[in-house]
């Protein structure tokens, strides 16, 4: 039987000075020089229109590209990929990520993270600064259909940065079937390093998780 997809394509939400911004579907893999690149472009863009460098950049890419049978692997979590930009070195690494929802705070699970080089040169280091950090999390996927906001701390100078607002409309617009990690739940390891491997081919592939035992 052909495995049903939850998409077709990834979901990618470009964020502005911590404000929420438009959210698109985009194909294909993300490989570090797409994702350089189009910085790079936006960077530019905004340099033309006049504005000023900001504090503080993200991207984040939810992928929901995956089949029912790698959806059940992950122990029904969905991989984030997060790139943030600072302008200063204090702020990174990011120092959570967690889901507030009717008053309460769910933690996100970091997969890994790392430095990023940012050419001093760029646009991209002029507007939306020369730091950065990369990292996978793993968000689990009720999360996405239900009311409630993606929420971001630095290490510095910001916290509390609303980044996504849900539900969210890419992932309620696909069919789901009980969509919650059940408690306890264990994402398979070699699952989410093949989908690493294909759909963020050349970025640090993990190799273990780190609240595993």
């Amino acid at each position: 039987m052909r495995a049903i997809r939850y998409s077709a394509v990834a979901l990618i939400i470009f964020l502005h000075a911590g404000a929420l911004a438009h959210a698109q579907e985009v194909r294909g893999a993300y490989t570090p020089d797409r994702i350089k690149s189009d910085a790079e472009a936006s960077a530019r863009k905004a340099q033309d229109a006049g504005k000023s460098p900001l504090p503080r950049y993200k991207r984040s890419i939810l992928l929901l590209s995956v089949t029912r049978a790698e959806f059940e692997a992950l122990g029904k979590y969905t991989l984030l990929f997060l790139a943030t930009w600072t302008q200063k070195s204090e702020e990174l690494p990011v120092k959570r990520l967690f889901i507030r929802a009717n008053d309460k705070e769910t933690p996100v699970r970091k997969v890994s993270s790392w430095p990023t080089e940012v050419d001093k040169n760029s646009v991209t280091a002029k507007i939306y600064g020369s730091y950065r950090e990369d990292g996978f999390y793993l968000v689990p996927h009720g999360a996405l259909l239900r009311e409630g906001d993606l929420v971001v701390d630095m290490s510095a100078n910001r916290t509390d940065w609303e980044i996504l607002e849900f539900p969210d409309k890419a992932a309620a617009a696909r069919p789901q079937r009980d969509p919650d990690p059940p408690p306890g739940a264990k994402p398979d390891l070699k699952t989410l390093q093949e989908l690493i491997r294909r759909r963020f081919n050349g970025f640090p592939v993990p190799l273990a998780l780190p609240w595993a035992g």
